[in-house]
């Protein structure tokens, strides 16, 4: 018995009471081929067992990934930010982007070609668990991106977050006051709302058409005006001064002196209770 054959046996021990032998078999044959053979059954047995609750891989945690390298990345979906199609030299390509977490940070996860109608089918609703092996890791205009392509596996775990009820863990992070925010920077914040302009709609240079809602924030020292663009402009132009509210990764600019804060695809905003 080889290395591969004795390594797939150790790997069904471990969910032996759990699934058939022959249902383990299959499973391994299809991550082996979905990966177009890249992956040998040695790894692909250890994904199954990992799908079965018994891994004894660790896998590392959003807040330690890094650009540059290829790893594994698991979370939930906070937020599908785009589905799209574009042509490639003459072949129409489709792209996915979706909002991952996990408690200690954040990711936008990039699936391309097949992968990317996991999201369009419905399959990645925002509360779904998934994990995905093999994903490249950039950082692209200053967002941590992990890209999913024909090597990568992405599989969707049995646990679902049902995000309404996990408001406060997405929202768990550190707060930037905003006397001390400088343009350019990707923030956190919060404030009362003081003023509201909008929502309004206008024509790009490009033709399409857009919102913007900007709510002037007070947090107790300083002032800022979030300025929500398109989808977040259309969902929450019935905010009233004097709500609280929230906006995760928007980036500051300054505008005839004016600190604002805007939001991006990857951005999330709420009205605070």
């Amino acid at each position: 018995m080889d290395l591969d054959v004795r390594s797939v046996e150790r790997s069904y021990k471990r969910v032996e009471d759990l699934v058939e032998r022959e249902d383990f078999d299959r499973e391994v044959e299809e991550l082996v081929e979905s990966s177009g053979h890249l992956f040998l059954q040695e790894l692909a047995a250890l994904m199954v067992v990992d799908r079965h609750g018994r891994s004894q891989v660790s896998v590392p945690t959003l807040d330690r990934a890094r650009p540059g390298v290829t790893t594994v990345v698991r979370g939930f979906v906070a937020r599908i930010i785009s589905i799209r199609e574009f042509q490639r030299e003459g072949m129409t390509q489709r792209v996915a982007n979706l909002l991952l977490k996990d408690g200690t940070g954040q990711i936008n996860l990039v699936l391309w070609d097949d992968k990317a109608s996991l999201a369009d089918e419905g399959a990645l609703a925002p509360g779904a668990w998934l994990r995905a092996a093999n994903v490249n890791v950039k950082r692209e205009r200053d967002v941590l991106e992990a890209h999913a392509g024909r090597s990568s596996t992405v599989y969707i775990e049995e646990e679902t977050m049902d995000l309404e009820d996990q408001k406060e863990a997405v929202f768990d992070v550190e707060w930037a006051p905003l006397g001390q925010l400088k343009e350019g920077e990707f923030v956190c914040a919060r404030g009362e709302v003081v003023a509201v302009r909008g929502p309004r709609s206008f024509r790009r240079r490009d033709g399409s058409r857009g919102r913007v809602l900007n709510l002037t924030v007070f947090d107790g020292e300083s002032m800022a005006i979030f300025v929500l663009w398109d989808d977040l402009a259309a969902t929450f132009g019935t905010v009233n001064v004097g709500e609280a509210v929230s906006m995760l990764h928007g980036l500051v600019k300054v505008n005839h002196g004016a600190l604002e804060i805007h939001s991006r695809r990857e951005s999330l905003f709420r009205i605070d209770e």
